[in-house]
C-alpha cells in the first residue's frame, strides 16, 4: 500500500520514526506473536505491521505516536475518518479492504485481551467490491475445446492424447488446476471409473470418471503404458499422470504448462475470448446445474466447503433460464 499516489508527504526520517515505534509497541508485539503461533506468514505479519504504521502516521494526532501509541484514543468515527482519508489519497479499493481485515483482527485482539474497551473497526464497512463473474464456455464451445487434440491429423499422438485427457478430465470433474498437476496413476482406480482427488487443506474426495473422459484417459494411459513408450511411469521413473519434456527430461507438468495447454487448445479450437484453465472448473459447474444437477452434489465435486462458494462458480444462462420458464408456461405442469 502507499508509494506513488498516495498522497504520504511525510519524510523519509518521520516513517521510520513511526516504523520504530510500532516494531517496539508492546501490543503489537503481543499481537505479533499471536499472529506467528497461529501459523500466518511472515509477510501476512509485515503487511499487518505495515498498515499499522499507516494508521498511526495518518491518526497521530489522535494517537500520539510521539510519546507512544495509545490505541484506545481510537474510536469509531476516527476509524471512519481514517478510511475516508485513504479513499481521499486515491489507495484501491482493494487495498482499503485488505488493509481493514489487518486492523480488524489487530483491534479485536486488543479487545479480547482487555487492552482496549471497546472495538473502533467493529462495525466500519470497507469499500463495496466489484463482483467479476468468472468466465464460462457454452456447451457448444466446450466440446470444440475438449475434443480438438484428436479432431484432427497430429504428427505427436502422445502429447495430444495426453492433452485430451488434460481437457476431458478438468471439465468433466470440475477438479481445481492443482489438483489436476498433482494426479497420479495410483490415486485412479483399477477400472478408471474414479480418481481420488487431493484437495485443500489435506482433505480427500473421489470424483467419478464417465463417458469421453474415461475414454480419453484410458486412450491415453494405452498409448504410454501398453506400448512401452518412454512416457510410461516404468521408463519415466514417474507417477504422475499429466508430465511433459524439459530438455530431455520429463517432469510433473505444472500449473504454468497445464494453463498455457488449455489457453493453446482454445486459440486452435477458435474461441474467441480470453481462454483461462478456471474457465473449465466454471463451466463444468454450470453445465451441470443447468442439467437439473443438484447445487449441494456440484459442491461435493468441487470440493467446496461452503455452499455459498458453489453458489459463485454456477452460471445458469438467460437462454436456459428462458427455456424453463417457457416450458412451465406451455403447460407441462402436471394435471
Amino acid at each position: 500500500m502507499g508509494g506513488s499516489g498516495s498522497g504520504d508527504k511525510r519524510s523519509g526520517r518521520e516513517r521510520e520514526a513511526i516504523r520504530d515505534r510500532i516494531s517496539g509497541d508492546p501490543c503489537w508485539i503481543a499481537f505479533q506473536g499471536k499472529l506467528l503461533e497461529s501459523g500466518r506468514s511472515s509477510r501476512t505479519v509485515e503487511a499487518t505491521s505495515r498498515d499499522l504504521e499507516l494508521l498511526a502516521g495518518i491518526m497521530e494526532g489522535v494517537l500520539g505516536t510521539s510519546s507512544g501509541i495509545l490505541w484506545e484514543k481510537l474510536d469509531r468515527p476516527k476509524a471512519v475518518r481514517f478510511i475516508k482519508r485513504l479513499h481521499e489519497r486515491g489507495y484501491a479499493s482493494s487495498s482499503i479492504s485488505r488493509t481493514l481485515s489487518n486492523l480488524r483482527g489487530f483491534f479485536r485482539f486488543l479487545k479480547k485481551n482487555g487492552l482496549i474497551s471497546d472495538d473502533p473497526f467493529r462495525l466500519v464497512s470497507g469499500p463495496r467490491s466489484r463482483r467479476v463473474l468468472p468466465a464460462v464456455f457454452s456447451e457448444e464451445e466446450t466440446r470444440k475445446l475438449v475434443t480438438l487434440p484428436t479432431a484432427k491429423e497430429h504428427r505427436e499422438e502422445i502429447p495430444d492424447a495426453r492433452d485430451r485427457a488434460i481437457l476431458e478430465v478438468f471439465y468433466q470433474t470440475g477438479v481445481r488446476l492443482s489438483e489436476l498437476c498433482g494426479i497420479r496413476w495410483g490415486d485412479i482406480d483399477g477400472d478408471v471409473s474414479s480418481i481420488l482427488i487431493h484437495g485443500k487443506g489435506g482433505k480427500e474426495r473421489r470424483v467419478p470418471l464417465v463417458g469421453e473422459a474415461k475414454e480419453a484417459l484410458l486412450s491415453y494411459r494405452d498409448r504410454i503404458i501398453q506400448t512401452g513408450s518412454p512416457w510410461a511411469p516404468s521408463r519415466s521413473g514417474l507417477d504422475h499422470v499429466f508430465i511433459g519434456t524439459v530438455s530431455g527430461t520429463f517432469r510433473p507438468l505444472s500449473v504454468y504448462q497445464i494453463g498455457r495447454i488449455v489457453r493453446k487448445r482454445g486459440l486452435e479450437a477458435g474461441l474467441d475470448r480470453r481462454i483461462t484453465p478456471h474457465a473449465l472448473r466454471h463451466s463444468c459447474a454450470t453445465h451441470l446445474l443447468n442439467h437439473d444437477a443438484d447445487l449441494r452434489e456440484i459442491q461435493v465435486l468441487l470440493g467446496h466447503a461452503s455452499i455459498g462458494t458453489t453458489q459463485r462458480y454456477v452460471h445458469t444462462s438467460l437462454e436456459e433460464l428462458s427455456r424453463k420458464l417457457s416450458k412451465a408456461r406451455d403447460g407441462d405442469s402436471p394435471p
